[in-house]
């Protein structure tokens, strides 16, 4: 287990708390909007102060349904075209990472290192297994398989239609860490780790043996605290390229075959990244938002109007990024400038997890289980 995660000096250097930023966050100034923000639909789960605790909750959305959970036991589907609930489940237990799914399941972890998997059609419950630890990303599957990555640094891959283990891999965790795991993500035959020791792992989805480790950022400094550079937020994958970003480090675009590095830039992040066409989306460590060349890593803009409002990863839509902060405003900003051209609170309880953008409408969770579908008109 981590000795230290994330004390109250660390969130005083990184900016951000369950609450809000401690640093004076950037005043909001007056937009010219060029567009307007429409609400399709809004709707909310069970609210619950753990909801302040386990703010990583994000939902996910799979053939015409979003499904959420509550930290306090509850599971969701919502219709995605009017948000109308479909089903709700209860569990005892606290729910700490998901959700993940596959075809016909849904998966979440726990905080006492539990696994369980729910049948997507109505929530019931198929097995549970108990791992190492405490369980703070989503599990990550295929069809035949569940990745489960747990707080001490092991990671599990499980027989998806009933829990039994198919191999593990144990990473190293260092004395001071984030509060928080990067989500597995499954590559072809491949599973990509960003740890804690700010190296990005891949490894074999058949047997969990290392493939190769790559770094993307070296830790520096003579105290622990100076020395994090977790890559706390979730790798992104083209048909060749992974891009990450560490915290207090650099981000980074590797060989997908090789974790040999393209390029890198000096800009530390744990809020996590986008991706499109032709950018890279990345807030950093002062809640300053970049836009770089995918290829080169070249930037492109920079803005600081949002600067230490504890944003989440950001999102394209249209010709626009979206960006949620610690008051539950969603910030869209001109991919041509940065320019903020529209803005919206869904309500001021604070948007950790980045939106989902599907047929350019946004689905958007607070972090008190609000929900709601927005899109964007002239």
């Amino acid at each position: 287990m981590r000795s230290i995660v994330l004390p109250l000096l660390l969130l005083a250097l990184a900016g951000c708390s369950s609450t809000g930023p401690i640093r004076e966050p950037a005043a909001l100034e007056d937009v010219s909007a060029a567009r307007h923000v429409k609400v399709l639909w809004s709707s909310s789960t069970s609210s619950d102060r753990l909801n302040r605790v386990y703010d990583r909750l994000a939902p996910v959305i799979a053939d015409g349904t979003l499904y959420t959970a509550s930290a306090n036991g509850m599971v969701y589907a919502f219709d995605i075209a009017k948000g109308k609930k479909q089903w709700q489940q209860r569990l005892e237990l606290v729910i700490t990472g998901g959700v993940g799914l596959n075809q016909e399941q849904l998966f979440v972890g726990s905080a006492k290192a539990e696994v369980l998997a729910l049948s997507r059609n109505s929530g019931a419950v198929q097995w549970r297994t108990t791992l190492s630890s405490e369980i703070l990303a989503p599990p990550v599957a295929t069809a035949n398989q569940l990745i489960v990555r747990c707080v001490d640094g092991n990671v599990y891959a499980l027989n998806a239609e009933n829990g039994q283990q198919l191999w593990h891999y144990q990473g190293s965790v260092p004395a001071l860490s984030l509060r928080g795991d990067s989500t597995p993500v499954i590559a072809g035959d491949n599973v990509l780790l960003g740890l804690a020791n700010g190296r990005i792992a891949a490894l074999s989805l058949d047997d969990g043996s290392v493939i190769w480790e790559s770094n993307v950022a070296v830790a520096q400094g003579r105290t622990d605290l100076e020395r994090m550079v977790d890559v706390d937020a979730t790798p992104l994958v083209t048909d060749e390229t992974i891009y990450a970003v560490a915290y207090q480090g650099k981000v980074v675009a590797l060989s997908r075959q090789t974790g040999s590095t393209i390029w890198s830039r000096d800009i530390g992040s744990s809020a996590g990244l986008g991706l499109d066409e032709h950018h890279l989306y990345v807030v950093d460590d002062q809640d300053q938002i970049w836009t770089l060349d995918r290829n080169s890593g070249a930037s492109l803009w920079k803005s600081d109007k949002l600067k230490y409002r504890d944003l989440s990863a950001p999102v394209p839509m249209k010709d626009s990024v979206v960006v949620g902060d610690f008051e539950g405003y969603l910030h869209w900003l001109s991919l041509e400038d940065g320019h903020v051209i529209a803005r919206h609170q869904v309500s001021d309880d604070g948007i950790r997890m980045a939106p989902i953008v599907i047929n350019e409408v946004l689905y958007v969770r607070t972090k008190n289980g609000n929900l709601e579908a927005l899109t964007l008109t002239p």
